[in-house]
């Protein structure tokens, strides 16, 4: 396998009055299996006295979430009672299995006082046979997530899920995706394991890297696809990124909306639950 790095620029969507940016699907990577949705909102800044965020109740099934927060407060709820307002550098986690309704909006303080928000969504599959599993939810605070140090100490990486030089992840994964969140200084280096039967990404949530000779900037997915067992990261600027493996289920994947199965019928099931109930009511 030669090395290679294909790479795209995720488009800003108008939401209101502010925007967000969409690497994933798109028409370079319509997937990356077991990845399936990336959403950056921000960075916004709201005033005093608002609405907060849209994402009022609404239900998911056969799959997982990860909400990664970069400025704010974000307050989630659900039909499973679970129930959190995570702050600046911790990670919301939810399987939504075989259904949950939840909302996410900012918390109270923000909506009443303002200021600003920054957060990544991503959507991860679940194989045939744990779309029906538990709904779960886990979130974690900055200083419960665990974090590994470059040589240099000039990169910092949050293990949210998997492993990272013998530091397991806050968060449990079903389904073993390793996912690390890195904020690196310019001049700083790191080197992190390939797993070359996985899928990898990286995307850019700000400031420029270098893997070989390819630059990564603002808002870029890349796939890496690699034959060496380390992939060496050069931070060129000063840079916050996300960094995923996750071993492809090669499955068929049928969406609708906040549903993703692997056939139609499975998609109307999933419709006639939620209106009758069975994922809970908020």
């Amino acid at each position: 396998m030669e090395n290679s790095i294909r790479v795209n620029k995720a488009l800003a969507y108008k939401m209101g009055e502010h925007s967000m940016y969409q690497p994933l699907p798109s028409q370079e990577f319509p997937d990356l299996d077991p990845f399936l949705l990336i959403h950056h909102h921000g960075p916004h800044e709201f005033e005093s006295n608002n609405n907060g965020l849209s994402f009022g109740p609404h239900p998911h099934r056969g799959f997982e979430t990860l909400t990664l927060i970069y400025e704010g407060e974000i307050e989630h709820a659900d039909s499973q009672q679970f129930k959190s307002t995570i702050k600046k550098g911790g990670v919301q986690w939810m399987t939504a299995g075989s259904g949950i309704v939840h909302s996410e909006n900012l918390s109270t303080e923000m909506r009443k006082s303002g200021g600003k928000m920054e957060i990544i969504q991503l959507w991860m599959n679940l194989p045939s046979f744990l779309k029906m599993s538990s709904p779960n939810y886990q979130g974690f605070q900055n200083n419960e997530i665990p974090l590994v140090h470059s040589n240099d100490n000039k990169v910092h990486t949050q293990v949210i899920s998997g492993v990272l030089k013998n530091v397991g992840g806050a968060a449990h994964s079903i389904t073993n995706l390793n996912i690390w969140n890195v904020d690196g200084t310019t001049g700083g280096i790191e080197f992190y394991p390939n797993k070359p039967d996985n899928t990898c990404f990286i995307y850019m949530v700000s400031g420029t890297i270098k893997i070989q000779n390819t630059k990564l900037t603002k808002h870029q997915l890349a796939k890496l696809n690699f034959k060496e067992v380390e992939i060496e990261v050069q931070i060129e600027s000063d840079a916050k990124f996300i960094l995923a493996f996750g071993k492809p289920f090669s499955e068929p994947v049928v969406s609708q909306g906040p549903f993703v199965m692997n056939t139609n019928i499975e998609i109307i099931q999933a419709q006639q639950d939620y209106k009758t109930g069975k994922m809970g009511i908020m």
